[in-house]
């Protein structure tokens, strides 16, 4: 060990003790274990949903449609070296005595699968024989099942020969989370649930050598009809960790938050011990030590507090992520592989940027420190160099917020808002302070003295107040933000919302099906759908006339859903034109954001591809359609003489009461081929995600509030090291003990009554930005905020002002008169 490094170490042993090095080692721990979390754990979401390629997709190529594909559709491509087989995918009711289950089903053929494997109890190779089936645990347990039990498949009851513990090829959307069970595709045409027109996904996955895959990726594009899809490795990404990693936001948002709060207090942390260092410094300096040896001292200091920190950051990080995981390892679709090994040092590495940037510049303020100050108590000369630095580290901390919050947005709003922000609340902090002390100083001895203060200290409260008001601002958005998420969802959701939906009704079970809900007092209407493709306006291809954001419209990438109705749906009102009148041939009726996006209007024609069938309609009115009200909704509806001869399923949607529940057992028992969807199960598996990604977000609240009370006292700190100067002064001059303790705190009073205002509304703003672009909720007021945060914030200020700010004895008064 050098003389420097066990000066470093000396001088670090001593630094321990002062509240500014463990403010500093405290907030290095919580940005080095929250960027841990963040990394290990998200990389295991990206690599278990979005990253594990053949193993998760189930092959090297998968060619999806919406329609059954032909058994000839690989005729004429180049298949040397490649195998392939099919897989059908739709939700479905299965049950087991008088409990049902909304599960997606899997129709396979050998061999299947053909990258990956099936993960079972009790293990085994292939596929289910025909009699059986195999399912997740999840429905095992909701069903109350055991292998050996027979699980009713439509018409087909099926053996349960095995669990599914893991599969690959889960397919996309919110089936890909539902629970999955695998049938034999020689069982799928006895249990009559895959009826025409039923809504299903109809898969071939294709493996060979990457070279042949190349090949026919290339040779199968070009062939694509408009209702099918291919999804490679290299281009595309199907699966559903996307929706994963949206829902992952706010545990990120709070995250951000939290790292943000640490560097400001690494920042504060730093310029106060700088500032206790100048005598030290110029001591040094005066013995001998060249500025360049000063420097390496405290970057050594700086580096083994950076040592004791990322240890135990990691060891924290490693706890929360395995607590998270946990977590929400029940509503996982299936066990997520181990992280990346790079990632676990993301969070050191982070900690170690924070502190050397964040670092460097108060020390080589340090180092320019002249030996005069030892005599006269020279500041040092500001440094080009540390400004670069600074900026360097505001550059750090926006890519740390581009990078993890991945809403880049959202991202550069609340780095805007933190550094314009910052300045503007400064200014209206020390304005309202000043405000707010004129009226106490025309009836308070204490008051006048108190505006004095405020006029000298202008520069001080601007900056206090700032970095108060954005630590207030930070703490509030991540409150109010988790219980908006989960307010706003609930809300969206009446208590009469039907609960489920009834697919795949065919025309000749229609008028069984409304008889059996009459029977039963149901209110429900079955609505005609027919599946269509958008391709003409107004006589001409459509896409030729849209922009290259309209062209890539949802609506135009897939097939939609089309109906027809001689009146007007109760639950789409108008607004804009009038309903048809009967016999009117070729009227229809869009929805209002689909006419808005496409740029679509009144009297325009839309022409449709149906079945091979080319069809054309007038906008004659544009309608509001809720989506969430979960009643059948379309975005094109027909006058009933322009599609009511083409071949149609029905559907139609109803609201169970608990004590209806039977009823949906005595409509599949009735009618086996229909598909009967329990939006509650769906309802709860949301919900459960939100509240579980809200409690786990709870833990990285704890610490961001530990953080933030750190970073007060810090600040606190150094106002009340200022003030025991003045108090000093003011004792000597006539000014009691006490007295001068209440001026302290009546400043402090002010303070935070000041920035609970300001915060309340940078709250507000930050909110209504992160609603609008993250968490994709309508914005609106939290009254709640303005009347507790102002109270909240000056309570916060009076006690931890009252608690290390004592009354000075006369003597410490001399004392510290006298070392000035």
């Amino acid at each position: 060990m050098t003389l420097l490094t066990r000066l470093a170490a000396r001088q670090l042993w001593a630094q321990l003790r002062t509240t500014e090095w463990r403010a500093l080692l405290l907030a290095s721990w919580i940005a080095i274990a929250l960027t841990t979390l963040l990394a290990v754990l998200g990389d295991r979401m990206e690599r278990g949903l979005l990253r594990e390629s053949a193993a998760l997709l189930g092959a090297d190529l998968v060619l999806s449609s919406s329609r059954p594909l032909p058994a000839d559709r690989l005729a004429s491509l180049p298949l040397e070296q490649i195998r392939h087989t099919r897989v059908i995918q739709f939700p479905s009711m299965v049950g087991q005595g008088d409990n049902l289950m909304l599960v997606s089903v899997r129709v396979l053929q050998s061999p299947y699968p053909l990258r990956g494997e099936l993960v079972t109890e009790p293990p085994g190779e292939g596929i289910p024989t025909p009699g059986e089936v195999w399912a997740e645990p999840r429905v095992l347990t909701q069903l109350e099942l055991s292998l050996g039990d027979s699980l009713e498949f439509g018409y087909q009851p099926l053996t349960l020969s095995r669990e599914l513990l893991a599969s690959p090829d889960r397919g996309t959307g919110f089936r890909s989370f539902s629970p999955h069970i695998l049938v034999n595709a020689e069982d799928l045409e006895a249990s009559g649930v895959l009826t025409p027109g039923s809504r299903a996904n109809y898969r071939i996955l294709l493996s060979g050598p990457a070279e042949a895959i190349t090949q026919l990726d290339q040779a199968l594009r070009p062939t694509l009809a408009d209702h099918e899809r291919i999804h490679a490795l290299s281009k595309d990404q199907p699966l559903t960790g996307n929706a994963l990693g949206n829902a992952l936001s706010y545990l990120k948002l709070s995250a951000l938050i939290a790292l943000l709060l640490s560097a400001l207090t690494i920042v504060l942390a730093l310029r106060r011990f700088s500032l206790g260092q100048h005598t030290r410094s110029a001591l040094l300096l005066n013995l001998g030590l060249r500025p360049g040896q000063l420097v390496r001292v405290y970057l050594y200091q700086l580096l083994l507090a950076w040592l004791l920190t990322a240890s135990a950051g990691l060891l924290t990080g490693l706890a929360l992520e395995t607590a998270v995981y946990q977590w929400l390892s029940e509503l996982l679709p299936q066990a997520l592989p181990p992280a990346h090994w790079a990632r676990w040092f993301s969070g050191p590495a982070l900690g170690l940027a924070l502190l050397m940037l964040l670092g460097l510049p108060p020390i080589l303020q340090l180092a320019r420190i002249p030996v005069a100050h030892l005599l006269r108590g020279d500041a040092p000369p500001r440094d080009r160099t540390a400004m670069l630095l600074q900026g360097c580290s505001l550059i750090l901390l926006a890519a740390t917020l581009l990078a993890f919050l991945q809403a880049p947005l959202a991202a550069l709003g609340l780095l805007a808002f933190l550094l314009l922000g910052g300045a503007l609340f400064g200014w209206l902090a020390q304005a309202g302070l000043q405000l707010c002390a004129r009226p106490l100083a025309r009836r308070l001895l204490l008051g006048r003295l108190l505006l004095m203060r405020l006029r000298q200290q202008r520069q001080w409260h601007r900056l206090q107040a700032a970095v108060v008001v954005m630590l207030l601002t930070l703490l509030s958005v991540v409150w109010i933000s988790r219980s908006d998420l989960i307010e706003q969802w609930q809300a969206q959701f009446p208590s009469d919302t039907p609960n489920y939906f009834l697919i795949n009704i065919q025309p000749w079970q229609k008028q069984d099906v409304d008889q059996f809900f009459a029977e039963r007092n149901l209110d429900t209407e079955l609505y005609p759908m027919i599946r269509g493709r958008l391709t003409r306006l107004n006589g001409d291809p459509i896409k030729p006339q849209l922009s290259p954001e309209q062209q890539d419209h949802n609506t135009l990438r897939r097939e939609l859903n089309l109906s027809w109705r001689a009146e007007q749906p109760a639950h789409n009102p108008l607004v804009a034109g009038e309903w048809w009148q009967p016999g009117d041939t070729s009227a229809i009726s869009i929805e209002q954001e689909m006419a808005q996006e496409l740029g679509l209007a009144m009297g325009d024609r839309l022409g449709f591809d149906v079945g091979g069938v080319q069809v054309e309609g007038e906008i004659r009115n544009i309608r509001e359609v809720v989506w969430t009200s979960f009643r059948p909704n379309f975005y094109i509806i027909f006058s009933p003489e322009a599609l009511q001869n083409a071949p149609a399923t029905w559907i139609t949607s109803f609201y169970l009461t608990p004590e209806q529940r039977s009823l949906s057992r005595e409509l599949l028992q009735q009618f086996p081929s229909l598909t009967l969807i329990d939006i509650d199960q769906i309802l709860t598996q949301l919900a459960g995600w939100l509240q579980r990604l809200g409690d786990s977000s709870a833990l990285i609240l704890a610490l961001s509030l530990g953080c933030g009370l750190m970073l007060l006292s810090v600040t606190l700190l150094q106002a009340l090291e200022q003030r025991r100067f003045e108090s000093a002064l003011l004792q000597t001059l006539g000014v009691t003990a006490d007295q001068a303790r209440r001026l302290d705190l009546l400043e402090f009073l002010l303070i935070g009554l000041v920035c609970g205002v300001l915060a309340s509304a940078g709250a507000e703003s930050v909110l209504a930005m992160l609603h609008q672009w993250l968490l994709d909720i309508p914005p609106r007021l939290h009254l709640t905020l303005w009347l507790v945060l102002p109270p909240t914030a000056a309570l916060i200020f009076l006690l931890i002002g009252w608690l290390i700010r004592r009354p000075l004895r006369l003597e410490q008064c001399y004392r510290l008169l006298r070392a000035g």
